[in-house]
């Protein structure tokens, strides 16, 4: 027990400005850090849906009835399948019976499984309209894609797609029978990834040559990603005499 003196003491101080400021500081770094920790754990969260559970308890303490919002089992099982057939209907609206040009590519996963994107463009919409884990890309991928957007296969005019052997493969073997009309075009950017090294092998023999004693490739971060590059060579012809 304290004795009345030192209570007395300990209370003025714990009342005192100093503590009072120090308590509130205190109290706001905890809240910043939950809220902080909070946001790290939603924003790592892999599937949207499961976010809104680890939100409950900031949405609870911060937000008006925020007990009320459903968890990630209720949005899952009543509410994102009419969402998702709201968001198709828009999209079989947007592309049924155009002249739509399509674009496939192939990436992974996080489980690196290969999925297999497909858009339609028309205009200026432009649409990721199917994704599918596929073992490989074939006509029917298409041919069924195409039906489900009531697309006859006379009118696609354009395939885009990188330049990877099964793809033209696909195109030449199976796409082009059934869609006679369609043109593929490869992307520019994986064209000039391809040629890149000898490009750039080419680059330091010219500087070797005029006299530059120790040639450097120039750094290009994200080997299919050429904007910045080609914004060098404009500003190189445009502010510096050759």
């Amino acid at each position: 027990m304290l004795l009345n003196g030192k209570k007395s003491t300990v209370d003025d101080h714990v009342r005192g400005p100093v503590h009072c400021t120090k308590k509130a500081a205190y109290e706001k770094k905890q809240r910043n850090g939950e809220i902080r920790q909070q946001r790290t754990i939603t924003l790592t969260i892999s599937i949207t849906d499961k976010k809104v559970n680890s939100l409950i308890p900031f949405f609870r303490k911060h937000v008006k009835q925020g007990g009320f919002i459903p968890q990630a089992p209720t949005l899952r099982q009543m509410y994102l399948p009419q969402i998702f057939e709201n968001h198709l209907t828009q999209l079989k609206l947007m592309f049924e019976s155009k002249p739509v040009a399509i674009t496939m590519d192939e990436t992974t996963d996080y489980c690196a499984r290969s999925v297999v994107n497909t858009l339609f463009h028309f205009h200026t919409n432009t649409k990721l309209v199917s994704v599918d884990f596929l073992i490989q890309v074939n006509n029917s991928t298409i041919g069924s894609i195409l039906t489900k957007y009531n697309i006859p296969f006379s009118l696609p005019r354009l395939f885009i797609s990188d330049s990877a052997a099964y793809m033209k493969k696909c195109f030449r073997e199976m796409l082009k029978p059934v869609m006679p009309q369609l043109i593929h075009a490869s992307c520019c950017a994986h064209i000039l990834n391809l040629i890149d090294p000898a490009r750039r092998g080419r680059y330091l023999i010219h500087l070797c040559n005029y006299g530059i004693s120790s040639p450097c490739k120039i750094p290009l971060p994200t080997s299919t990603r050429w904007n910045s590059w080609f914004k060098m060579v404009e500003y190189i012809k445009i502010h510096i005499p050759y």
